[in-house]
């Protein structure tokens, strides 16, 4: 007698969001489908939504870059400021 053991195929489970793609997808080249021309136009406006986000982190990454640059100059200035005048101190003859 041969006992043969079958090893069960795990099948992936699909996430909501390809799910619902599909059926956009599907919906899309359906001629029939009623709310096409709206499902259109709020893809539009999710494209035009994402555009605006994408400039958005853009500009946030130019302001952040801009911080540091600013704060840094502060720094050099201050340490300048510093320097001007523990050398106005010392020509002046006074000690620390």
């Amino acid at each position: 007698m041969e006992i043969e053991i079958l090893k069960r195929m795990k099948s992936q489970k699909e996430m909501l969001p390809q799910v619902v793609n599909r059926i956009f997808s599907i919906c899309k080249t359906d001629p029939h489908f009623k709310l096409k021309e709206q499902m259109e136009t709020v893809e539009d406006e999710i494209n035009t939504i994402k555009v605006k986000v994408d400039k958005q982190l853009y500009l946030l990454g130019q302001s952040e870059k801009l911080t540091k640059d600013v704060e840094r100059r502060i720094a050099l200035i201050k340490e300048d400021i510093e320097s001007k005048q523990t050398e106005l101190l010392e020509q002046l003859g006074s000690e620390l």
